[in-house]
């Protein structure tokens, strides 16, 4: 009998340097960088067509990162209080027959580079035409001052597998329940991320660690990313379950002679259908970049009544005059935000938001949409007005869907 190794085609979208109309300024999925032209070189990762991480396939990631030097914070993101948001030009570079991302970033005197390299099976670079499971998430810096530099650095993923935002994460074979943080040799040399929970054989992701090129994180935590994505730096976890899961990375500071560099990185792709080298699944795609999609943009807000996700007849008329003499087929992509206000516990509040993005999600669906390009999330609160009266009776504007609809040209 022959065994052939699983093989999965990837692709990787970064964030547009454009805000759509008619959406919050304070929501999340629809932060668009403000680099004026440049990239923030934020990414979103998918295989075969499954979404691996948020945002896939569309162009608008909720995962970042963070370099301090000495005392002071640099993120491409651009909503942390006190820290300073960094652009970059984005580039595929081309190094014999192997064609990789490659974004430069400078703070403080130090020039930090960002790659996504495509491998194998074996971890192994693999050429434009080949296929490939994995991206080598890897960071290098290098010290362009007189004096020396302590570097220290943080990274945010925020996990959605498929049409489930809420994975279920286990650290080398136990599950994680509640919010936790490894450190040192604790670290998981390897983290699946299940669509369901302990299910190979449906769509997971993994990280790994400590293999190959990877250098193992000083610090590792599975959480909630609405608590994680706020994080400068210092937090502490607060053992609770976690829903809209992520994970958080740290390597801590390193001092870096004049020209000296330092690089980092991690494994992060499709998990194989089983535990064993080999298996009997046989996709096979070709790696492929997304380096630019011509899209338009449309954008709408749904409200609701109190403890309700019912669409209304005027929001889902609105939809189809937006649909009505378009091809659907030529939808990219949809980001659907759920809201509420203030208004009950926190957890009550996420779940009611995750329905009511669920609602536009299916009405979509009614009109030609498949689900797997709606990319739907659930904010509960986390963006509503919050004063004495709002938290007793509920602001009516935070009861919403956010809605932003990417279509080809």
């Amino acid at each position: 009998m022959r065994i052939f190794a699983v093989l999965c085609f990837f692709t990787i979208i970064f964030s547009t340097c454009q805000k759509p109309q008619g959406t919050s300024s304070t929501s999340g999925a629809s932060e668009f960088n403000d680099c004026g032209g440049l990239d923030d070189g934020r990414f979103t990762i998918g295989a075969n067509g499954i979404r691996l991480m948020y945002g896939f396939p569309i162009p608008a990631s909720t995962s970042h990162f963070v370099v301090k030097v000495g005392d002071k914070f640099a993120s491409n993101y651009g909503r942390l209080p006190g820290v300073k948001k960094i652009c970059t030009k984005k580039k595929f570079k081309i190094v014999g027959n192997r064609k990789f991302s490659e974004m430069e970033f400078k703070f403080e005197g130090v020039t930090i580079t960002q790659r996504l390299i495509p491998v194998d099976d074996n971890l192994k670079e693999v050429d434009s035409l080949s296929p490939a499971r994995y991206y080598l998430i890897e960071y290098e810096f290098e010290n362009n001052r007189l004096e020396p530099r302590e570097v220290a650095f943080q990274l945010l993923i925020d996990n959605m597998i498929a049409d489930n935002d809420a994975p279920k994460l286990d650290g080398d074979g136990t599950m994680v329940d509640v919010e936790t943080k490894y450190t040192g040799e604790h670290v998981p040399k390897q983290v699946f991320l299940y669509r369901k929970a302990r299910d190979l054989s449906d769509h997971t992701a993994e990280i790994l660690t400590a293999k190959e090129k990877a250098v193992k994180p000083d610090e590792l935590a599975i959480g909630r990313w609405p608590y994680f994505h706020q994080i400068v730096w210092d937090y502490t976890p607060c053992n609770c379950p976690y829903t809209d899961a992520a994970v958080l990375m740290r390597w801590n500071a390193q001092t870096l002679s004049t020209g000296q560099k330092r690089r980092i990185g991690v494994y992060y792709g499709m998990a194989r259908k089983s535990n064993k080298t080999a298996s009997q699944d046989i996709v096979r795609l070709q790696t492929t970049f997304t380096e630019s999609v011509s899209m338009r943009l449309f954008a709408d807000t749904a409200y609701f009544d109190n403890a309700s996700a019912v669409l209304s007849k005027d929001f889902t008329s609105r939809i189809d005059q937006i649909l009505q003499g378009r091809d659907v087929r030529k939808v990219v992509g949809v980001l659907v935000e759920g809201h509420t206000d203030a208004k009950g516990t926190n957890e009550a509040n996420v779940e009611y938001s995750r329905k009511r993005a669920k609602s536009v999600m299916d009405y979509l669906a009614k009109k030609g949409i498949p689900n797997e390009k709606v990319v739907p999330k659930g904010y509960g609160e986390m963006y509503a007005l919050q004063n004495s009266d709002a938290e007793t009776n509920g602001n009516p504007k935070d009861r919403k869907a956010v809605i932003i609809m990417y279509m080809e040209q």
